[in-house]
């Protein structure tokens, strides 16, 4: 009888545990190992003190996430039960609570002259904003610029019909989206990020309904066991050693938390296993520094040189308060809002609203608040990052704020955490990056894989489903290496409107220029009138 294969995989984030139960189902004897002490990486939920589990981030699941919902779904779980569907993202302006705008289904054609009158922006300023996203569109078929070298933002600057509030519209919904600046994004993802969800757009987004760590993770870690899968957690790898054309020993190592410096140490001394076929699942900054440790043998950097270059990807951690309320704040929707020009760049999502059997949650309002601007918080301790964030918070919602970290008589602070994220930073999907995002497997070694959402894959942008997409290309080059097990499939989102957006380009191109006419001349009118507010005349000055 032929022995099965083995497979190493490091790394139990969403990506490594893909390929781990992928190439379990085929038939690899699969030992798993992850840095922490829980799975999913930045998809797992932190379980507290008192046992209540709260998200490592809040996550929005797409109806074109087509590779994660067949992989739940042979994990046994029951979308229409786990996930609630929603139809769109809120926004609120400072001092305009309890009013919140938002676009409804913003992907869908029905509604567009709705989205235009939503009250997000002015109406001149929403029809650029969503000729922006035609335009965008168009540029796969009839391309005006490389995309791969421009940001969203440098794509938006260089059309002539842009406007200032148009360009902070798609900023405002990139961050709430991604968590990061439009001026970092880079184009050609998200346009890819778009066609995808254009195409699919029914319904527009879900949330989970409970922590993720329950709703997705779990059932992935029963499904991986039931196929034998080694799983090791709070063991993380320390080296890689290779010879000739193959990885041949890893070094590993158990680790603990650190709650004061927010990391994950050594607590044991080092071992070395051998290897047969390996798939390196690690962030990208982790990857980057593993592929120099060579232990007893030369380092993957040595016979690869150009992995040296990983360094060059970036990540970013986006600190989180999950503030426990007393009470229920009134008109607080179930989808994620944006609190559009705050300073730490804030959004939160209400986990109450949707979250079902959780009685920590229950008659009272519990908000998930993320900044996408850590780098402006004070930085002299949790206690003031944390109060920073909540007093941005207190310019938009109504409570009773207190003189500090833990003295507000709204909030009950037995529960209410806060967390750095410092250990589950998110890839940035940087303008020029994509020539060195390493590919699934490596070419000048016969048995590395890697896996990760800012590995070259065919979704690009940095989403739960590349995570995903990632570890089935990972796992699809092993077995056809290998030559064992049935092929990986790989479903592919579709993205057919490209002649149709070429079309609405030159369409609707002169109406583009005269709704920013309409725009300038609308807030010339009203500087002269006296009714221009400070950032409005700031939008005029730039747009002119």
């Amino acid at each position: 009888m032929t022995a099965r294969p083995k497979v190493t995989v490091a790394g139990g984030g969403l990506a490594g545990m893909t390929a781990a139960l992928r190439l379990a189902e085929r038939g690899y004897d699969v030992k798993l190992y992850e840095q922490k002490s829980m799975l999913g990486g930045n998809l797992a939920s932190r379980k507290s003190e008192d046992g209540v589990e709260l998200d490592v981030y809040p996550h929005m699941f797409l109806s074109w996430y087509h590779n994660f919902w067949k992989l739940l779904e042979d994990a046994q779980v029951d979308r229409d039960k786990s996930f609630a569907s929603l139809s769109g993202v809120k926004q609120l302006n400072r001092n305009e609570y309890p009013k919140f705008s938002g676009l409804t289904n913003g992907y869908s054609p029905r509604h567009a002259v709705q989205n235009l009158f939503s009250g997000v922006g002015p109406p001149a300023d929403m029809f650029v904003f969503w000729y922006s996203t035609i335009d965008l569109l168009a540029e796969r078929f009839n391309p005006t610029m490389l995309l791969d070298d421009v940001s969203v933002t440098g794509f938006l600057q260089a059309r002539p019909y842009m406007t200032e509030r148009a360009a902070k519209a798609c900023d405002n919904f990139i961050t709430m989206v991604w968590a990061i600046p439009a001026y970092l994004a880079a184009a050609e993802d998200y346009r890819s990020y778009l066609a995808y969800s254009v195409s699919n757009y029914k319904p527009p987004f879900l949330l989970a309904k409970g922590p993720a760590g329950q709703q997705v993770i779990a059932p992935l870690v029963a499904a991986m066991r039931a196929h034998h899968v080694e799983i090791h957690t709070e063991t993380e790898i320390t080296s890689v050693a290779c010879a000739d054309d193959r990885v041949t020993e890893i070094g590993l190592r158990r680790t603990e938390f650190n709650r004061e410096s927010y990391e994950w140490e050594a607590r044991s001394e080092e071992w070395v296993e051998e290897v047969d076929e390996l798939v390196i699942a690690v962030p990208p900054l982790a990857l980057s520094g593993l592929v120099r440790k060579g232990g007893s043998g030369r380092p993957v950097v040595e016979l690869v040189p150009r992995l040296a270059e990983l360094a060059r990807l970036r990540s970013q951690r986006i600190p989180i308060v999950h503030v426990f309320f007393k009470h229920k704040l009134i008109d607080i929707p179930p989808d994620p809002v944006g609190l559009y020009d705050s300073r730490l760049a804030l959004a939160f999502t209400d986990i109450s609203e949707t979250w079902s059997g959780v009685p920590e949650v229950a008659d009272r309002t519990v908000l998930s608040v993320s900044t996408s601007d850590p780098f402006a918080l004070p930085g002299t301790g949790d206690d003031d990052d944390a109060f920073a964030i909540l007093c941005g918070l207190r310019e938009y919602l109504p409570f009773e704020l207190g003189s500090g970290w833990g003295n507000s008589p709204d909030i009950d602070w037995t529960r209410t955490r806060y967390e750095s994220n410092a250990d589950s930073q998110l890839f940035i999907n940087e303008t020029g990056i994509d020539i060195w995002r390493p590919d699934a497997a490596c070419t000048d070694l016969s048995n590395l894989y890697f896996a990760g959402n800012f590995c070259a894959n065919r979704i690009g942008m940095m989403t739960i489903e590349s995570a995903v997409a990632s570890g089935l290309e990972a796992a699809q080059e092993l077995v056809n290496r290998r030559g064992h097990g049935a092929p990986v499939e790989i479903i592919e989102p579709a993205a057919s409107f490209d002649a149709l957006c070429v079309w609405l380009r030159y369409v609707y191109a002169p109406s583009a220029f005269a709704a920013k006419a309409w725009s300038s001349g609308g807030d010339w009118l009203r500087r002269g009138w006296g009714l221009l507010t400070a950032s409005e005349a700031d939008a005029q000055r730039a747009d002119s």
